[in-house]
C-alpha cells in the first residue's frame, strides 16, 4: 500500500510548491501505511476547505461555493440550482500538502541511500552513488531540468561518475538534451516496488543503470581516431597528445588535466591547444557546442572530457 502512496505523491509533486493531496483522493489509502507518511511528515495536513468550486458552465457569477454542514454530511450549495448540489464527506474536505524535500528522503530511503538526501539546485537533489559508482538524482518536477546549464550542473556535482536521474516525464526537447550528454534518465514512478523496509517502498538499483551499449566515446590510439556518439574524427600527430592528456585524466580519479599538464605535450599555451582540438572536431562536422560539450573547460581548474570514464573505450 505503501508504494501506491510514494508513487502517488511522485505524480502530485510535479505541481511544485502548490502539490497537495485532497481527502477525497486520499480516501481509499488511508490506513497504518498513509499514517505513517504523516507520520514521517511528508504529508502536512491544512486547515480543512470551507468552499467548493462551483459548476461548470454556471452562471451565479460566484467564484466559488460555500460548504455548509447538512447533518453529519457538508454540502456545496448551487445557488440556482439544487440538483447540482454537491454532498461531502468530512474526509472531503480534508487537504494534505506534499513536503519535497521529505518526500525526496523517502524516495532516497526506497532506493536504499542511508543518508539524506543534499540539494544539490532548486528542486533538484543528490540521492547518492549506486554500488557501481553512478551518480543519483531526484527532480520532482520537469522545471529543474530544462534549464540551459543543467547538463554542466549535474557533471560538476557528479564528479566524473555517470549520471542517473529519476524524474516524471519530462518535454521532449529537455529530455533528448540530457539523453545526448549521456545522462541516463528514470522515471521514478515506474521504478518503485514493494518492499518491507522502513518506507515500504524500494527501488532495485539495476533500473538505475541505463542498458549497456556501445561506449559513447572509442579512441583508436594507433590511428588517432576519436568517435564520439558514432562519428568519428581523426586528430594529427599534433593535437592527438593533447586529447590523450585528458583521456589519460578522464580515466583517472581526477578528470581535471591542469593547463599545466595540457601544455606538458608541446609547450605552447594550454588554451591554445584547445582552440586548436576543438577546431579539430568542428572541422569534421561536430557543432560548437558538441566540440565543448567533448572537451569541458572547467573554470580556474583545467579542462575534461565530458564523458563519463564508464562510457570510454580505448584501442591500443
Amino acid at each position: 500500500m505503501t508504494e501506491t502512496i510514494l508513487r502517488l505523491l511522485t505524480r502530485l509533486s510535479e505541481a511544485g510548491d502548490d502539490a497537495v493531496l485532497t481527502g477525497g483522493v486520499a480516501e481509499p489509502i488511508f490506513g497504518p501505511a498513509f499514517d505513517r507518511i504523516l507520520a514521517k511528515r511528508i504529508l502536512v495536513e491544512q486547515a480543512p476547505v470551507t468552499d467548493w468550486e462551483v459548476c461548470e458552465g454556471c452562471e451565479c457569477g460566484l467564484p466559488c461555493r460555500p460548504i455548509r454542514r447538512a447533518g453529519v454530511a457538508f454540502r456545496a450549495e448551487c445557488p440556482l440550482d439544487r440538483h447540482k448540489d454537491v454532498v461531502l464527506s468530512e474526509n472531503d474536505l480534508r487537504v494534505f500538502r506534499i513536503r519535497s524535500d521529505a518526500l525526496a528522503y523517502a524516495i532516497g530511503a526506497a532506493a536504499g541511500f542511508g543518508k539524506p538526501p543534499k540539494l544539490v539546485t532548486e528542486k533538484l537533489w543528490r540521492l547518492g552513488d549506486t554500488p557501481s559508482g553512478r551518480a543519483v538524482f531526484l527532480a520532482l518536477e520537469p522545471v529543474a531540468l530544462v534549464g540551459d546549464g543543467i547538463v554542466a550542473t549535474l557533471r560538476q556535482a557528479a564528479r566524473g561518475s555517470g549520471i542517473t536521474i529519476l524524474a516524471p516525464e519530462l518535454p521532449a526537447d529537455a529530455a533528448r538534451r540530457l539523453q545526448d550528454a549521456a545522462i541516463h534518465l528514470v522515471e521514478t514512478g515506474e521504478v518503485l516496488t514493494h518492499s518491507s523496509n522502513g518506507v515500504g517502498a524500494g527501488i532495485d538499483f539495476t533500473a538505475l543503470a541505463p542498458i549497456p551499449f556501445a561506449p559513447t566515446l572509442r579512441v583508436r590510439r594507433a590511428s588517432a581516431e576519436v568517435i564520439w556518439n558514432g562519428r568519428s574524427v581523426i586528430l594529427s600527430h599534433q593535437i592527438f597528445p593533447v586529447f590523450e592528456r585528458l583521456l589519460e585524466k578522464a580515466l583517472s580519479r581526477d578528470q581535471v588535466a591542469s593547463g599545466s599538464h595540457v601544455e606538458g605535450t608541446t609547450g605552447r599555451e594550454a588554451k591554445d591547444l584547445i582552440r586548436e582540438l576543438r577546431d579539430a572536431l568542428r572541422s569534421a562536422g561536430f557543432s560548437d557546442a558538441e566540440s565543448k560539450t567533448i572537451i569541458v573547460t572547467v573554470r580556474s581548474r583545467g579542462y575534461r572530457l565530458g564523458v563519463a570514464a564508464s562510457e570510454i573505450e580505448v584501442d591500443d
